[in-house]
């Protein structure tokens, strides 16, 4: 085995010619994507996922990086190094890829780098023999990650996968029991999660059969991100358009999961979450909830965790009562107008500021005021009286600012 070269002349020769190939590492991985894709049986006849040139493309240029950087320094810290982009890998599980074509993707990323090494290094036999086992026993160590976060997020999806908890789930929020069985498992104030997950790109374009594969690899990516994120994850049930968990109360924080089931599945995703005192107590939870997800769908709260103390007032102005209709119907001229409806909610938490809601609408000032007095005119109510402002405040609390939305939620 060539022992690394002791000449100075020579170290710095070899510091070169690494570094004129790490210069090439973004045409390098565009190859090799190009190559993957030419070799992948699963690309003959489907388009070509994003990701692709996208998030796997970013993965490539690190491991050709790393493998690079290996074979001057041996110092370098590979699981630190690759750990995030080995994670970020791990979605194609969730979308269903076999592993022999996840392997075939890294296998070709160092046959790319291979070529790259013999064309700048070939002249000398002995250079190139050194840079190439470095290069290579570092890329083995990678693969040894690779594999085994596949296999840890495979076995998280079984586990997530293994049962059919809609029946079940139905049944406890309409308060019917259920046999259990492992009953130590039920938690003792369970928590119920809803969640509304807006559509893919993917689900809008193509034919009908690249929208459902769409849908299906989001499914799968959200199933799979819950059961690694959610501690106490207890029943699931994830649809394309919903999902409902309900888990053991929360450890820590969950405000980043939307933000995060919408990053690994491509698609906005809005969570309303409330607690049980029991499991019998679940049915007034998931309604609750359900009531929770409605008002932060309406309001644009897309993006967070929604609990009741979040929403309150707009749950209290928009909850059904005998003096609902009669304050909905001052307002009725507004349900055409979402523009409108979205201008008074700015307005409202901007707290009445109309330079600060022209601001955040990015208009002129002088607009608040027409789009204002607009509003008086189909309403009859003036935003700078009071009892009228309260009235307004109902009605934007029960609309929306998108017209087929609104068609979804008649008032």
């Amino acid at each position: 085995m060539r022992t690394a070269p002791t000449d100075e002349a020579t170290k710095d020769d070899l510091h070169g010619r690494i570094a004129r190939i790490r210069r090439s590492i973004p045409r390098m991985a565009r190859a090799v994507i190009d190559r993957y894709i030419a070799a992948s049986p699963l690309y003959t006849q489907t388009a070509v996922p994003e990701h692709l040139h996208r998030e796997s493309a970013h993965t490539v240029r690190s491991m050709l990086e790393v493998c690079l950087r290996s074979v001057t320094d041996e110092s370098i810290d590979v699981s630190d190094t690759m750990r995030e982009n080995i994670e970020r890998g791990t979605e194609r599980v969730a979308e269903g890829l076999p592993l022999r074509e996840y392997m075939r993707c890294w296998q070709a990323g160092f046959d790319v780098l291979a070529e790259e090494l013999e064309r700048e290094l070939g002249t000398d036999h002995g250079l190139f023999w050194f840079a190439f086992r470095r290069a290579h026993t570092t890329f083995d160590r990678i693969l040894r990650e690779v594999v085994s976060a596949y296999e840890i997020h495979t076995h998280d999806l079984i586990a997530a996968q293994d049962r059919n908890h809609t029946p079940i789930i139905d049944a406890l929020l309409r308060g019917d029991e259920w046999v259990f069985d492992d009953p130590d498992s039920i938690p003792a104030e369970p928590n119920i999660m809803l969640l509304h997950i807006d559509d893919t790109p993917a689900e809008r374009s193509g034919d009908r059969n690249a929208r459902s594969l769409a849908a299906t690899r989001k499914v799968r990516a959200i199933r799979a991100h819950l059961a690694r994120a959610v501690p106490g994850l207890w029943l699931i049930d994830v649809r394309p358009r919903h999902a409902r968990i309900v888990m053991h109360p929360p450890i820590g924080a969950l405000d980043p999961l939307a933000v995060d089931l919408a990053r690994v599945s491509g698609a906005p995703v809005t969570i309303a979450i409330e607690n049980a005192t029991s499991i019998t107590d679940l049915p007034r939870a998931g309604t609750t909830a359900a009531e929770v997800l409605d008002i932060a769908i309406r309001s644009g709260r897309t993006g967070t965790v929604s609990r009741m103390t979040d929403v309150a007032l707009a749950h209290h102005f928009a909850h059904p009562s005998a003096s609902l209709p009669v304050l909905l119907d001052r307002c009725a001229s507004l349900r055409s107008r979402p523009d409108l409806v979205h201008t008074l909610r700015v307005y409202m938490a901007s707290n009445l500021d109309r330079r600060a809601t022209a601001d955040t609408l990015t208009v002129h000032p002088n607009t608040v005021d027409n789009r204002l007095n607009r509003v008086r005119e189909l309403t009859g109510q003036d935003v700078h009286i009071t009892t009228e402002l309260l009235t307004l405040a109902v009605a934007v609390s029960a609309a929306t600012d998108d017209p087929e939305t609104e068609a979804d939620h008649p008032q």
